[in-house]
């Protein structure tokens, strides 16, 4: 698969870029503000790349989590449909091995790993780049959340476009989960 078919196959997983994608940002939003919380609550001079580092480190968790976990679930459901395609052709288990239709869910099994696990790691970025680079521990959480905010509108559009449905309703439904998890966060962190 050369480069071109290979990015082409990346957006056909459009589920997975957008699971992948929120997961990385409010999960890892939700690590960095309490992380910030608990750091200026705590008193101490915890400087703002390590709360960034924090989020970093829950991110590639995240990532990893999701790519594996893609991994194990799409190829159980590609197996099921591999054995109920052979039952159907009369065939005993396993012929279908190394046929083009086993490589083909071999491939999806594939994509959707990296798929899911890439754009989680890569939403993972939004809310912790703001504490890699910022100073300021106030200027760092609200840039986070206007950036988590505005990237969670952006997956909002992306998704009414995949599924043509409506491009306000999705970011509305998408924002609104944002602020749950921004309150839930808030509170386990800078509620002391």
């Amino acid at each position: 698969m050369n480069i071109r078919e290979f990015i082409h196959e990346y957006f056909n997983m459009s589920r997975y870029i957008a699971l992948g994608t929120l997961d990385g940002i409010l999960a890892v939003m939700g690590i960095t503000i309490a992380a910030a919380g608990i750091a200026s609550a705590g008193g101490g001079t915890t400087p703002n790349y390590a709360i960034g580092l924090t989020g970093l480190s829950g991110g590639i968790a995240l990532a990893m989590s999701n790519a594996f976990g893609s991994f194990i679930g799409e190829r159980a459901e590609e197996t099921r449909t591999m054995r109920e395609l052979e039952h159907k052709m009369m065939l005993d288990e396993g012929k279908l091995e190394d046929t083009v239709i086993h490589n083909q869910a071999k491939k999806r099994v594939h994509m959707s790993m990296f798929t899911h696990g890439f754009s989680s790691f890569i939403g993972s970025f939004v809310p912790v780049l703001p504490f890699l680079v910022i100073a300021d521990r106030m200027t760092a959480i609200v840039t986070t959340v206007v950036l988590c905010f505005a990237a969670l509108i952006l997956l909002g559009v992306y998704l009414g476009k995949v599924s043509r449905g409506s491009l306000l309703r999705t970011s509305v439904e998408i924002m609104a989960i944002g602020v749950v998890i921004s309150v839930v966060s808030f509170l386990i962190g800078g509620s002391h």
